[in-house]
């Protein structure tokens, strides 16, 4: 094997999902200005292998690179989500209290 990767076909018009590394590379980018992009709101899929890492459309990608595309919303960070799943807690916590 000399290292060559081959592109195989993708049946139906399906979609090509990638890598960060595979996307930096079709992009002639590295995979840390995918990761600022994806900051920017580049679309990206999460968590959608075992180790949760992320995975990127590649059409979609490039729309939105193109401008084809509005920034989607801004995701919450992970502070934001924590606060609101530990006052939701609290919330039920202090129900079990009321009831018991």
């Amino acid at each position: 094997m000399n290292g060559q990767v081959v592109q195989l076909p993708v049946r139906g018009g399906a979609d090509r999902i990638v890598t960060k590394q595979q996307l930096a590379s079709h992009l002639g980018r590295s995979p840390r200005w995918v990761e600022m992009r994806v900051k920017d709101g580049m679309p990206v899929i999460e968590g959608t292998d075992r180790y949760g890492r992320r995975r990127y459309n590649l059409r979609e990608c490039e729309a939105w690179l193109n401008g084809g595309r509005p920034k989607p919303a801004k995701r919450e960070d992970r502070l934001t989500v924590l606060e609101r799943e530990v006052a939701e807690l609290r919330a039920q916590v202090g129900e079990l209290r009321r009831a018991g």
